[in-house]
């Protein structure tokens, strides 16, 4: 055999004979290629247009939600926001893609060009590599492609910790423990994070994927024949695996920052342990994951992975042992035993810092040296308390303006607020005090009050609210009810300026859709109709807009109905907290909007935050206990923005009113309002700003926090030894809501605590009337048996003195056992319904079905005393509505009982538990209403009583009683009060003929009427234990 003839054998199995035919070119080029091509292209198309089918409407709402925004001329706030989402999602995916696709193209360069096959896994290979034969590029682009995407989309919805990033500056304070700007906390650390934890799970995941390419590339074998990994595949893992611990090692650096607000049992922030093992152990993690680095790197030149892996498994114990094992031996057998010593410093920088985060830092004190008995002098002195008393309580009062001022039944009153306004008197003069307290609601559209609701009706005919019900909250008419000062449809006014635009558009709590410039008329009332010329809404000037609105609302009329002309105009987002929401959705809102009246227009003033959970030691507070509404935690809060919506035309106007706040600048909305220029504002008409009010949820944050942050001590505060609590929320009925636990003995109670609320006071006599923001503390306790009153935190409200926080303590909220005690508020309220006279009252209410309810308890300064008032309502069994009967006071061991507060302050001072005293004229005139009776019984008998028995004027009173109910089940209050002043002065005469007839007796006789003729007055109503002693002792 020649030689070469091994060679010409071998080559002939590979290689074929020069003498066969080979197919044309043209031919092998037409076959399959042109066919798989269209059927691709077919596919591609068909699935297109289903995509496009299936998401019609969110292109709809796309593009409505572009015109909603250029509407409002705040297309340019619409652009950004979108792009911000964009920039961030397109960068992390354009990034995430470039990494993998990189590694993806290394990997099919680095596969071995042969490989022999000796086993089923190398026939998968050899299948896979025909399989892609030509197309790696192609799947490599799609596959880097969308697993980038993963991260992408989830980046895009971080778009608020970009820009803050991007556009946040310093706060001009650095943190305690590392020196640092908190601006770095605030604005870069939390898109840091982000940054770092993406980026090293993307590493981690594009190692896992190029490591299964290179096993289906042959560059690494899983049976132990030959090499099991090639030396390229274990450079460029190697690689990969560094870069990983690298960026865990940045990871690591950031976390020690992050210490300085983490959780802790005692209080939020790095406290000793922290700051003497986790961030030295924590820093251990540094150099240890630079060290890692360097080992993979090493080893691309080393055989095998072992090295590497008894590194990672070492980092893995080292991390568990110093990062967690380590800091818990540090707790248990240094920091526990001396706790307070050990923490000291740090308890101390919590309590900075929280003062700070949350506008607690500038509380001043107001100094009052309680005295128990209040005299008739200071009441004098500080006589405005009396006259602003807000005896009209909104959560009582809502019904009867319900019932009063609804109109008609697809109008409604959800929510009343309180405000102030300067009322005009009949004269034309403006009377003292300038500014009267007001209660205040919208009417509001009640889209399911209305009758055979066609879609015509919902979104072309009733289409908006109408009006306010405004009244005075320091007053009532003659039968105890809100005596209006704005109301009626038409809109009239009383002592206010006329308001020219009553229709609401725009309103709190207002859902869906209405079309306006239609072929129908807008229904005001039956009589009354309007045809709106405002700014808001889309113009349905096109088919296309209406075929967009119709897929937006899923509904088929916007395109097809013949009411609509080339005038009609569709308003949508009508809630005033969702349109803010939609312009600003990087701010915290207020859940409770309310209503102003200004310039003949109603406005609605919703009161916006920022805040941050990354405040250098600030202690997190969870967003729900404030308020249920609302979700997630902060330790930085500022009311930084007052958000203004025209009810009418829904025009939005953001105020930046962070300086309002003493002056200071808040970073966070200055950050904002450098990434949307000129959106906000700073000058705010005074017309507008007058009516601004302190938030309450932000003050019931602040409160919350108070009780505890007062303690400037660090012993004090970690022991809690003079810690406060919201004092409870006294019932609303007669029973204490009190109970004894059979185990313990003890008292406790299910009681609420009491809601902040905003009243007219004032402070001190030689201090004008204030509008404030009111909440009362007592003594914090386990089982809620602390009720003594220390303190009363009050927040202005006016220009000026806007935003002061103000703290007026107890002489009994200290320490020293020899100073008067204060009762609190739920005190207060059971010397008050076991008085005699409040008892009596509330027996004879409900002796044929009628209800008492009691009102807010309002807590007034007079002098160096505290008087407690609460306003007692009486409603008809056939009646849904509470009228103003009553006013109780009480101040130490004594209770009033009146028609009207200065007739309650009169009982008072009296001192006599009848509840029916002389008014002196000059100084307790009572307001407007029927006067009770005054006469003072004598020794002798009085005029017209004389040979009349105990038992025949009882019998009369009895009478008189029965028609009392009868005036009060008819809605005559006023001739219900006189039958009872009538009654009860029979009462009284039958009590002085029964002292007479029985002169041996040592006690006062029974007022308690025969059982055949009358029933008992002194019995205690219900839930009450005690009886009052005279002169109201409980």
């Amino acid at each position: 055999m020649h030689p070469g003839s091994g060679s010409s054998v071998t080559s002939s199995a590979v290689r074929m004979p020069d003498d066969m035919p080979r197919p044309p070119r043209r031919e092998r080029k037409e076959r399959g290629p042109r066919p798989n091509r269209a059927r691709w292209a077919l596919g591609i198309l068909a699935g297109v247009l289903i995509l496009l089918a299936l998401s019609l409407r969110a292109i709809a709402t796309f593009w409505t939600d572009f015109l909603w925004f250029d509407s409002l001329d705040l297309s340019a706030v619409w652009r950004r926001l979108l792009s911000a989402r964009l920039t961030l999602g397109v960068a992390v995916t354009l990034v995430f893609f470039v990494i993998l696709f990189v590694n993806l193209l290394v990997a099919e360069r680095l596969a071995p060009r042969f490989r022999p096959v000796v086993g089923p896994e190398d026939e998968v290979v050899v299948r896979y590599r025909q399989l892609v034969d030509g197309r790696q590029r192609v799947l490599s682009f799609g596959l880097a492609l969308l697993v980038a995407l993963v991260p992408g989309l989830s980046a895009a919805n971080q778009w608020k910790a970009w820009l803050l990033f991007r556009f946040g500056g310093s706060f001009g304070q650095a943190d305690d423990q590392f020196g640092t700007d908190i601006g770095f906390y605030v604005f870069k650390l939390p898109f840091l994070s982000l940054v770092v934890d993406w980026l090293f799970a993307f590493l981690l995941v594009t190692a896992v994927i190029v490591a299964v390419v290179h096993y289906l590339n042959g560059a690494i074998r899983l049976q132990p024949l030959g090499e099991r990994i090639t030396q390229n595949a274990k450079a460029q893992l190697s690689v990969l695996l560094a870069l990983a611990a690298l960026v865990k090692a940045a990871d690591y650096a950031l976390q020690r920052f992050e210490l300085t607000f983490a959780s802790g049992s005692s209080f939020d922030g790095a406290g000793y342990t922290a700051v003497n093992a986790r961030i030295p152990a924590t820093e251990f993690l540094i150099l240890i994951s630079v060290f890692v680095a360097v080992l993979f790197i090493v080893n691309i030149w080393r055989r095998g992975w072992i090295m590497p892996g008894i590194v990672v498994a070492l980092w893995v114990l080292v991390a568990l042992i110093v990062g967690s094992v380590y800091p818990a031996f540090v707790q248990r057998f240094q920091v526990s035993p001396a706790e307070l010593s050990k923490e000291r410093p740090f308890i101390t920088r919590n309590i900075d810092a929280t003062r700070e985060a949350l506008g607690l830092g500038d509380v001043t004190e107001v100094a009052f040296d309680y005295q128990k008995a209040v005299t008739p002098a200071a009441i004098d002195a500080q006589r405005a308390n009396l006259a602003d008393a807000r005896v009209l309580d909104p959560a009582v009062i809502q019904p009867t303006v319900q019932e009063l001022e609804f109109e008609r039944e697809f109008y409604r009153f959800d929510d009343i607020d309180v405000d102030r306004y300067v009322v005009e008197a009949a004269d034309g003069q403006t009377p003292a005090p300038d500014r009267v307290p007001v209660i205040v609601s919208a009417r509001e559209l009640n889209a399911a009050g209305i009758k055979d609701a066609t879609w015509e009706k919902l979104h072309l005919i009733f289409t908006h609210g109408y009006g306010l019900a405004l009244a005075p909250a320091n007053s009532t008419n003659s039968r105890g009810e809100p005596d209006f000062l704005v109301w009626g449809i038409p809109a009239q006014t009383k002592g206010l300026p006329e308001l020219k635009r009553p229709e609401i558009y725009h309103g709190e709590g207002m859902g869906g859709y209405a079309i306006v410039g239609t072929d129908q008329k807008e229904l005001s009332t039956d009589q009354v109709s309007t045809s709106y010329n405002g700014r808001s809404g889309v113009p349905l000037d096109s088919m296309a807009r209406r075929a967009a609105f119709a897929l937006r609302f899923g509904q088929i009329e916007p395109m097809i109905s013949s009411n609509l002309t080339e005038r009609s105009k569709v308003i949508y987002r009508r809630d005033v907290t969702e349109r803010v929401n939609a312009i600003a959705p990087y701010l915290t809102l207020d859940t409770d909007p309310y209503p102003v009246m200004v310039d003949g227009r109603i406005k609605y003033v919703i009161d916006a935050y920022t805040t941050a959970d990354t405040y250098p030691y600030g202690q997190s507070i969870d967003a729900s206990s404030i308020d249920a509404r609302l979700q997630g935690s902060f330790n930085y809060m500022r009311n930084s923005v007052k958000a203004v919506v025209d009810a009418y035309d829904g025009t939005v106007t953001l105020y930046l009113t962070d300086t309002l706040y003493g002056g200071k600048k808040d970073p966070i909305i200055r950050a904002w309002a450098k990434a949307f220029p000129d959106v906000y504002q700073t000058d705010i008409p005074e017309s507008l700003s007058r009516h601004f009010r302190y938030p309450e949820l932000m003050f019931k944050v602040q409160t919350e926090a108070w009780g505890r942050y007062h303690q400037s001590d660090p012993s004090a505060f970690f022991n809690n030894s003079d810690r406060w609590s919201i004092a409870q929320q006294p019932p609303n009925s007669a029973s204490t809501a009190v109970s004894q636990d059979p185990a313990t003995g003890q008292t406790t109670t299910n009681l609420p605590r009491i809601e902040p609320y905003y009243q007219m006071m004032q402070l001190t006599p030689d201090a004008p009337a204030e509008f404030l923001l009111t909440r009362p503390f007592v003594l914090s306790s386990n089982d809620e048996s602390g009720r003594n009153l220390t303190s009363v935190m009050v927040a202005s409200n006016d220009p000026g003195s806007y935003g002061q926080l103000r703290q007026i303590v107890m002489g009994g909220g200290d320490s020293d056992s020899n100073a008067p005690k204060v009762d609190g508020p739920l005190q207060a309220h059971q010397k008050i319904v076991t008085y005699e006279p409040v008892s009596q009252y509330q027996t004879i209410v409900g002796r044929n079905g009628s209800s008492v309810r009691y009102g807010n308890m309002l807590i007034l300064p007079f002098g160096n005393s505290l008087l407690y008032a609460r306003p007692i309502y009486a409603k008809a069994e056939q009646s849904g509505r509470y009228a103003l009967t009553r006013v109780a006071v009480t101040n130490g061991d004594s209770v009033g009982f009146g028609e009207t507060i200065d007739a309650a302050v009169a009982d008072l001072l009296d001192g006599d538990d009848s509840g029916a005293v002389e008014q002196p004229a000059d100084t307790l005139t009572p307001t407007e209403g029927p006067a009770p009776s005054t006469t003072e019984p004598s020794d002798s008998e009085p005029s017209g009583s004389e040979g009349r028995s105990a038992t025949e004027l009882l019998a009369d009173a009895d009478a008189r009683f029965d028609e009392a109910d009868k005036k009060l089940k008819a809605g005559d209050l006023g001739g219900y009060q006189d039958a009872v002043a009538d009654a009860r002065d029979l009462m009284r005469r039958a009590e002085q003929a029964l002292s007479r007839s029985s002169a041996s007796s040592t006690t006062a006789p029974s007022t308690t009427a025969p059982s055949a003729t009358a029933p008992s007055t002194t019995a205690p109503p219900a839930g009450a234990t005690t009886s009052a002693a005279p002169g109201g002792s409980g």
